[in-house]
């Protein structure tokens, strides 16, 4: 067995016609959770009606209660359970079935690895059901050899995550016995190590976004790919997508029913279903999927996919699965009610009748999200200001613009123009989003568009903050960036306009927990970054965003650029903030086209800079035929 469990408990439960829903066995030991709650999630409401259903819930999560338990004894871990529930027709059995469930619990988020050898030792457990059953199976899944699996930094899952080349970062899966974090690629040795096992590589054909390994249960050796692009608050493997199609109007509404509620329309009557979710999740409302005559399984997938997005897909927020009860029932309510900003999944239609219950429900069988008419208002924290989003507009048109034309314009035209910028922001993203799924985008493509949205979000609220509050803890000292920090606007009016439209949100989700754990996050970032007083993101969104960038500006860019990548560390890091699968290296390459002399050499310079990293060579190498040939160009002007 190894020696790092991958699996805590494996559970057994049955329906029985006389006692109901039971626990038969939790092994090795007890989980501590309430078997009677055990029992329920696991054999869950019409389960009896399917021959098969995968369910996954949680344990260990936090309630109101559990805080000040938390003081005097450690922390439980969060504890993610795959369940499958079988029934099997059985003419001498009482009503003619046996329905029984087994589930592993585990603190692994890509816990979808384990339903093969679940349904083996489920099949075993009906020809002969016994405790043993479940300890070798116990034994087999704490066996598997992930000793050789490779340990992902977040700049390098990210780059891995936005790439569909099948070799990026096949060096770490040979053994090395040198560590690159220190090398500085200046040096030969960044040059050399491109080169460091290359016969052992030219062995290897796998897709290196998968670990490879096997599981042995019962004399059969089951392979085994084990996800390393997963993020924090990615569990399983939901759709995105299909939570998207699902509730994106088959028309387009010319208005909502919902009650009005500041933090939810960003849009006014016209928000998107989808960004009325996401705006629930931000700001930490109670949300509810109600999936009735779903299988428990799938309206579980919509709940994680729910927490994906509210988190940016685990790159930007945290703190939503342990809110989540990816599937709950009745028996259960008390403690849900108790966890507040709860993301549920249920099949039972009471849940509907009884709106004091949740906040947003989302009914997965018609497709539409409703807001609860008992839905609490929104909470102004600072007295100082009456209506933060007035005071936003206020602010823009006495702060000192230096062109009094834009505040005048703005003055005017604020009250026609202010419905249209909110319109027009969240419809462009959704726009954007629907017109890539039917383009036939791949998941991660579309992850990777919400996950730009979150991260702009609170990198705006942060100049917010600064705007309205004149400090902030969950942005940078602007002093410490010789070069700025922060969103880039493409001018004042634009950025006045866009913290105007975000004002109520920004405000709820500086309520909740994830707005909390950001900052924490956020400081450990700021000491823990190789990068140090450089805003690369910033940067980077100037290519990108701004249609003019004088000249001394660009060079600077470049040449901070090249200041700032030395180590095979730094190199990383930068190339995380230029995702393969939104341009690469595309928006800097356009400074191989530039009119100034001086900015195309540093332009090729930082491309030799990248070719001398095993992973900047394949950045290079993706440039599009048309930049790749000008910097050819350039290199052989040059030698």
């Amino acid at each position: 067995m190894s020696s790092t469990r991958h699996v805590e408990y494996i559970l057994l439960a049955e329906f029985d016609i006389d006692k109901g829903a039971s626990l038969q066995y939790q092994y090795p030991t007890t989980t501590g959770t309430d078997e009677h709650i055990l029992s329920e999630l696991m054999l869950p409401d019409g389960a009896h009606l399917r021959a098969e259903d995968w369910t996954i819930f949680c344990l260990n999560q936090k309630t109101p209660d559990e805080d000040v338990e938390e003081v005097v004894s450690p922390k439980k871990p969060l504890l993610y359970v795959l369940n499958l529930v079988r029934t099997k027709h059985d003419v001498t059995a009482r009503r003619g079935a046996r329905v029984k469930a087994m589930a592993i619990c585990t603190k692994h988020q890509y816990l979808h690895i384990y339903k093969p050898v679940l349904l083996l030792a489920m099949e075993k457990y009906f020809e002969n059901p016994c405790l043993e059953i479940l300890e070798s199976l116990y034994e087999a899944v704490n066996s598997m050899d992930l000793s050789r699996m490779p340990k992902f930094t977040w700049h390098e899952r990210q780059i891995l995550r936005a790439s569909d080349n099948k070799s990026m970062f096949e060096e770490m899966f040979v053994d090395q016995p040198e560590n690159m974090e220190d090398i500085n690629i200046l040096e030969d040795t960044g040059r050399s190590y491109v080169h460091v096992g290359k016969e052992k590589l030219a062995t290897y054909a796998k897709d290196r976004h998968f670990f490879e390994t096997k599981l042995e249960y019962d004399g059969i050796k089951l392979p085994i790919k084990i996800p390393l692009t997963v993020n924090p608050e990615e569990v399983g493997d939901f759709s995105v997508i299909k939570l998207i199609t699902t509730f994106t109007p088959s028309t387009p509404s010319p208005g909502s029913p919902n009650p009005h509620h500041p933090h939810l329309d960003s849009c006014g009557a016209y928000t998107h279903p989808i960004m009325l979710l996401l705006n629930a999740l931000l700001t930490q409302k109670r949300v509810v999927f109600l999936g009735y005559g779903h299988p428990s399984g799938e309206v579980a997938n919509y709940v994680l996919a729910a927490c994906a997005i509210g988190s940016g897909c685990g790159t930007v927020l945290t703190g939503f699965t342990e809110r989540a009860f990816p599937y709950t029932n009745l028996t259960s309510v008390d403690d849900l009610l108790k966890c507040k900003g709860f993301i549920a999944g249920v099949t039972n239609p009471t849940y509907e009748e009884h709106t004091s219950w949740w906040d947003v429900l989302c009914n997965i069988s018609t497709g539409k999200i409703t807001v609860s008419k008992d839905i609490e208002g929104a909470i102004v924290s600072n007295g100082r200001k009456q209506s933060l989003a007035q005071s936003v507009m206020e602010d823009t048109q006495h702060s000192n613009i230096r062109s009094s034309s834009i505040v005048s314009s703005y003055h005017h035209k604020h009250i026609h123009l202010l419905q249209d910028e909110k319109k027009d922001n969240d419809h462009e993203f959704m726009q954007d989003v629907l017109s890539a799924i039917q383009a036939h985008y791949g998941e991660t493509s579309i992850r990777a568009r919400f996950q730009d949205y979150v991260f702009r979000f609170v990198r705006l609220a942060s100049v917010y903050e600064e705007q309205i509050y004149h400090h902030t803890k969950i942005g940078y000292n602007t002093a410490d960036f010789p070069l700025g920090c922060g969103p880039v606007f493409q001018d004042e009016l634009t950025k006045q306009r866009e913290l105007n439209a975000n004002a109520n949100r920004i405000e709820g989700w500086r309520q909740t927990i994830s707005y909390q754990y950001y900052q924490q996050e956020l400081a450990y970032w700021a000491e823990h970054s190789c990068i140090k007083h450089l805003d690369i993101y910033r940067q980077i969104s100037k290519f990108k965003k701004l249609r003019q960038i004088p000249d001394t500006e660009l060079a600077a860019i470049y040449q901070s650029f090249l200041d700032n990548i030395v180590t095979h560390r730094q190199m990383i890091e930068f190339l995380s903030y230029l995702p393969q699968n939104q341009g690469g290296l595309m928006p800097l390459g356009l400074g191989l086209f530039h009119s100034n002399p001086l900015i195309r050499q540093k332009t090729v310079e930082l491309f030799r800079r990248l070719e001398r990293s095993p992973i900047g060579v394949k950045f290079v190498q993706n440039l599009s035929r048309f930049q790749r040939i000008a910097y050819e160009r350039h290199i052989s002007l040059s030698e």
